[in-house]
This record gives C-alpha cells, structure tokens and sequence, in this order.
C-alpha cells in the first residue's frame, strides 16, 4: 500500500531530481513541510486511490506556509519544494497514475523550469499512451538541454516512437491498398460478369437469327419444289375432293331429302287435324250448312294428303340416297336418283347400276 507522511528531513533524490536539485541547506526560519512518498507496484486499484488522495493533500500541505509570519520563499525554498513535487510525481507514476505524476511534475516546472522536468513529463505522456505530446516534448528537451543526461533516451524515445509511427503509416497505407486492390478486383469482376452476360445474350440472339432463316430458307425450299412439280409435264393434277370421297353428295342429298320429308309429315300432320276439326263441327247435330268450311276442310284434308304421302317418299328417298351414297363406288357407273312427282303421286327414279 502507498503511504505518505510528514517529515522535516529532507527527502531523498529521485533520478530526475538528482540531477537538478542540488542538496538541502538548513535555515534558521522553518521551511515548508517535506513529503515523503513511497510505492509499490502492487496494481491494487484502492492503493492508488489512497496514494492519489495523499499526493493531492500534500500540494495543499507544501503551498501552506507554517506561521503567518514566514518569509517570502527563496530560491532554494523553490528548489527544495519542487524537488518534493518532483519526488511526488514519480511516486504517482510508479503508481501508473500518468496524470497526477504530469500535474505534478508541471508545478515542480513552474517553480524551477529545468529541462528534466520537461523530460519528466514526456515520460509521463509517453506511458499514459500520449505519444505525440510525448514526441514534442523529447524534442523540446534535446533543445532545451542538448547534452542532458537524458538526451541520448530521449532520442532513442524519438526514434522509437517515429518507428513506431511509420510503421503505423505503412500498415495504414498497406491496408488502404488492400482495400483500393479488393476494391478494383470487385469491379473488374462486374465488369467481367456484365460482358459475359451481353456475350451469352449476343450469342443467343445470334442463334434465334440463324434459326429463322434456316426455317425461311426451308419454306422457300418446299415451296419452290412444288411449283416446279405443279408446272412440270406430265404431272399429276390436284385430285377433287369429291373423287377423294366418293358418294359425299349423294349423302349429303339424302340427308336434305330426309330432313323435307319430316318437314312435309309435320305439314301433313298439322293440316289433318285442322280438316277433321271442320269435320266435326259441320258433323254436329243441328249444325248450318256453310260452304266455306267446307270447301276450307277439302282444302286442308289435301294438304294433308299430299304432305303426308310427299313427306314419307321423301324420307324414303333421302334414305335410299344415303345409302348408295354409302356404297357408291363399288361401281364403275354412278346411280342417279330423281323425284318424281305427277298428279297421281310423288316418288323417285333411279337409274344406273344396281351396286
């Protein structure tokens, strides 16, 4: 643990301080109070805390004069209080507390400003982390004091720390061009994968182009061929889609013929019931003879007899077209149906050969 207490011998020299504060003289008047610090490198957080506390007390104890009679402090007073400042300061930076050792080894330097305060300081920043304030202040002492004792560790301090530096620089500028190399490859990778794409579209565009002129050339091909063959002698002309199918018409004819047949059924039909209805009702008991029913009733009564007989020869007929239609060409001649309608009926006429 840090201690810290008061002690009217003078304390002893640290390095730094040995090499500017000279030895105490005694004086008749008493001079400011000696603090005297040690510490040990224990790393215990409350030790420094305790040691910081007594630092700071001692600055109010070494400002307070005695008696409200003393003196004015004399050079050598200075000298004695900085060099107690100074013996703080290193006790506070054994500590590891940089801050407290700098604050007091700024005071120490008001009082006598020598160069090894300055150094003292730079130390002080350079183990707290501040090696820039440290760099300005290793140059400001070998100006201030070229030959010092500390001068060839303060430039092996400022080679360090500009080593230090430029290693620093190269590994920043290393990883900026890593960054910049990264960067490029990303780009000619787009670059790389955006042409390759147009080539794979150019390439399928081509092959789609090639694909339709094959396929017009072929059209053209077939039919150029075709009219060489339509044109040539001897050739075959383009067959008749009724040879291609024999008896269609005639087919065709009996199904027209059947479908007026049912027509001339209905007509028939439709005409009979109106002649037996005026039938009937002239037929009534009581019932007045009027001529015009009846001649409308004879008229009614042939119009369905001729659509009754016509219809049922027609489907007749559309049949037995069908039916050669179907069979038609099994002979070499063609079968010829015609209705036949006279005033004794309605019929058909065949002729040709019986398939």
């Amino acid at each position: 643990m840090s201690t810290a207490r008061s002690s009217p011998t003078p304390p002893t020299r640290s390095p730094s301080a040995s090499s500017w504060c000279g030895p105490p003289r005694r004086r008749a008047a008493p001079g400011p109070r000696v603090i005297r610090a040690t510490t040990r490198s224990s790393g215990d957080p409350m030790n420094r805390v305790f040691l910081h506390l007594v630092l700071l007390g001692s600055i109010a104890v070494l400002s307070t004069p005695i008696r409200a009679t003393a003196q004015p402090a004399t050079p050598i007073a200075k000298t004695q209080v900085a060099r107690q400042y100074t013996e703080a300061g290193l006790a506070a930076q054994k500590s590891g507390d940089y801050d407290t050792a700098i604050t007091f080894y700024q005071k120490a330097y008001q009082l006598v400003p020598h160069p090894t305060l300055i150094f003292d300081i730079a130390q002080a920043h350079r183990l707290a982390g501040r090696v820039e304030q440290a760099l300005g202040l290793y140059r400001r002492y070998l100006s201030d004091e070229p030959g010092g004792p500390h001068a060839q560790e303060a430039r092996d301090r400022i080679a360090e720390i500009e080593t230090a530096r430029a290693e620093e620089a190269r590994k920043l500028q290393d990883a900026r061009r890593t960054e910049q190399e990264r960067k490029a490859a990303e780009a000619r990778r787009a670059e790389d994968e955006r042409r390759a794409a147009e080539a794979r579209r150019a390439e399928e565009t081509r092959r789609a182009e090639e694909t339709r002129r094959a396929e017009e050339t072929r059209r053209a091909e077939e039919a150029r061929r075709a009219a060489e063959a339509g044109a040539a002698p001897g050739a075959t002309p383009p067959r008749d889609a009724s040879a291609e199918a024999p008896g269609r018409p005639l087919r065709i004819a009996g199904i027209a013929a059947g479908a007026g047949g049912a027509a001339g059924l209905l007509i028939g039909a439709g005409f009979g019931l109106h002649a037996r209805s005026l039938s009937n009702e002239l037929s009534m008991p009581g019932a007045m003879y009027d001529s015009a029913k009846v001649r409308a009733g004879e008229r009614a009564n042939t119009i369905a007899i001729v659509g009754l007989t016509g219809g049922a020869a027609m489907i007749a007929g559309g049949a037995a077209l069908y039916w050669f239609g179907f069979t038609q060409g099994r002979s070499t001649e063609k079968l010829t149906v015609a209705p036949v309608v006279s005033g004794d009926g309605v019929g058909i006429a065949l002729s040709g050969a019986w398939p």
